[in-house]
């Protein structure tokens, strides 16, 4: 059974109230204007991939975004999430934005090509009527820029998996079909995001193991191929792959309560003033709500 980590994060950051959640309606599904195979796919990641030279996102709330280009080095780019599961990314960055897994794909002619660049963010977001207002359509923009026909929205953490939801809903509405690989199933099934697939892995480990390329591109391969198939709104295809370790649901789970203060400093953020005890005004709650009523509103 898959993890759940929604009751998870909450349990581990008590006495906090339980942590916010948006439960939305289907969402707005855009179909492929052309085949997979002469498709140009577009990363968004939100693991925080930064440029080494320039500065890290600020670990809560930073709505902006990061432009990287697909001929960077894997050595030019560092994820700066500060997510308890942020090790694999750390160890191999196409473990959490897996560009060099097009370009594969597309020598391969599974794909027509990668983006000329892709973006990343850190999707530990509370304030998420901004990824309505200004992230989402900043990314909309940027892989229209790009040229992209598809995109692969790749999210991180708990927290990562409701704001990455909630931007490929947006990015989907703006007409630009979006594909996301949760790793978090309870989430993904009350964000609905336009399609999506679950790969049961440890949190963590988004498209694979650091490391093993020829995993990695077959599970993109296999979340790319989502957009070619016809799929209600919302739903969330089970992806194949199997964890080779049995009882990895027990480790993460120890792993989320070593180190839980981690998770409580995030959390407290939630709250003005902010808060670890969670006893200020719960505006991520707030901004849960309103995230629901602008999806009711079809904005989203």
């Amino acid at each position: 059974m898959p993890v759940g980590y929604l009751e998870l994060m909450s349990e581990i950051t008590e006495p906090m109230p339980p942590l916010p959640m948006v439960r939305l309606s289907p969402p707005p599904l855009v179909p492929l204007e052309r085949p997979l195979s002469e498709s140009t796919v577009m990363i968004v990641s939100s693991a925080g991939v930064h440029l080494r030279t320039d500065r890290p996102f600020e670990f809560v709330d930073d709505l902006t975004c990061r432009r990287l280009p697909q001929t960077l080095v894997p050595t030019a780019l560092r994820p700066c999430h500060p997510s308890p599961i942020r090790r694999p990314g750390r160890q191999d960055v196409n473990v959490v934005h897996p560009y060099q897994r097009l370009a594969e794909l597309a020598e391969a002619g599974l794909i027509g090509a990668p983006a000329p660049f892709h973006v990343s963010t850190l999707g530990a977001i509370k304030k998420v009527t901004r990824i309505v207002t200004e992230l989402g359509p900043a990314v909309a923009a940027a892989a229209r820029e790009a040229g992209a026909d598809l995109v692969m929205v790749v999210p991180l953490c708990p927290a990562c998996h409701q704001a990455m939801g909630i931007l490929a809903r947006v990015v989907e509405r703006s007409g630009i079909p979006t594909v996301t690989v949760s790793g978090a199933r309870d989430i993904t099934e009350r964000v609905r995001p336009p399609r999506a697939a679950y790969l049961d892995f440890p949190l963590g480990y988004c498209v694979g193991h650091p490391g093993d390329d020829a995993e990695q591109r077959a599970i993109v391969a296999e979340v790319l191929a989502l957009a070619e198939q016809s799929l209600e709104p919302g739903e969330i295809v089970d992806l194949p792959f199997r964890w080779p370790e049995k009882g990895w649901e027990a480790e993460i789970i120890e792993h989320y309560w070593d180190e839980r203060e981690t998770v409580r400093s995030q959390r407290a953020k939630e709250f003005e003033p902010a808060s670890i005890a969670g006893d200020g005004r719960h505006v991520a709650l707030e901004e849960a709500r309103a995230v629901e009523e602008m999806a009711s509103q079809g904005l989203l």
